[in-house]
């Protein structure tokens, strides 16, 4: 019975929005990677970092007024903040790790990405935009 609970039409449409939002995010992620490794020749950490940093505000503003359809307040606010250096610390040692035992550094960013999603999302709807 919980199974069809978890499968209803409401989290099946917040699924949905939730990836079509993530992957918007993680264009944003490769494509910065690209800019500013390949490109502008700046350390692949330094550029994880910044990437990653931009990616979770740009997901805090769509997240709250497109997926979860909320409003803004202080609560919530700080709940982001502490999710959002949680996942941040989280990512940059996944990421730091897989690049060490020689992955490179796309793979690693695609890998952080994997293990991290579904996760994001249970904390996402349970703690930080729940009401």
């Amino acid at each position: 019975m919980k199974t069809n609970r978890f499968f209803n039409k409401g989290n099946k449409i917040l699924l949905s929005k939730y990836i079509i939002i993530s992957v918007i995010g993680y264009l944003i992620i490769f494509l910065g990677l690209y800019l500013f490794v390949d490109i502008l020749n700046i350390n692949k950490t330094i550029s994880f970092l910044i990437i990653y940093a931009f990616n979770y505000m740009f997901l805090y503003m769509i997240q709250l007024k497109y997926l979860f359809k909320t409003n803004h307040n202080s609560t919530k606010l700080i709940r982001f903040l502490i999710y959002l250096v949680s996942f941040y610390l989280i990512a940059n040692l996944l990421f730091n790790s897989l690049t060490s035992f020689g992955l490179q550094y796309l793979v690693a960013a695609a890998l952080t990405i994997i293990i991290l999603f579904p996760l994001r999302l249970l904390i996402l709807k349970k703690v930080v935009y729940k009401d």
